[in-house]
C-alpha cells in the first residue's frame, strides 16, 4: 500500500516537471545556483566587517575632536555676532545668545556621546 503511494507521488511529481517548459526549469536551476553560490560567498565577508568595524572605531577620536574644534569655532562666532548686534541695539540678542549657547552645548554632548555608539 505504501509502495503504491509512493509510485503515485514519484510519477505525478515526475510528470508535473515533464510538461513545465524547458526555460523554466533552466530558470530554475540557474537561480538555486546563484543562490546557493551567494551564500558560500557570504561567509568570507565576516573578516570584512570586523576589519571595517576597527577602522570606523579608531576614528572616534579625532572625530570627538574635530566636534570639540567646531564648538569653539561656534562660541567664537557667535559672540562676535551677539557683540555687534548688542553695539547696534537690535532687539534679537536674547535669540542670538541661546542660538550660540545651543550649537555648543549640542557639539560638545555629541562628541561625549560619540564613544558610546562604538561600545
Amino acid at each position: 500500500m505504501i509502495k503504491k503511494i509512493a509510485n503515485s507521488i514519484t510519477n505525478s511529481v515526475v510528470s508535473g516537471w515533464q510538461k513545465l517548459p524547458k526555460k523554466r526549469i533552466l530558470t530554475f536551476v540557474g537561480m538555486f545556483l546563484f543562490c546557493a553560490v551567494a551564500t558560500f560567498a557570504q561567509s568570507k565577508g565576516a573578516g570584512g566587517f570586523s576589519t571595517a568595524i576597527k577602522e570606523v572605531s579608531s576614528y572616534e577620536e579625532p572625530v570627538g575632536n574635530l566636534m570639540k574644534a567646531i564648538a569653539a569655532v561656534i562660541a567664537l562666532v557667535g559672540s562676535f555676532s551677539i557683540y555687534f548686534k548688542m553695539q547696534n541695539g537690535d532687539q534679537d540678542v536674547k535669540k542670538a545668545i541661546m542660538l550660540t549657547i545651543g550649537g555648543c552645548v549640542a557639539f560638545l554632548a555629541m562628541s561625549q556621546a560619540l564613544p558610546l555608539f562604538f561600545k
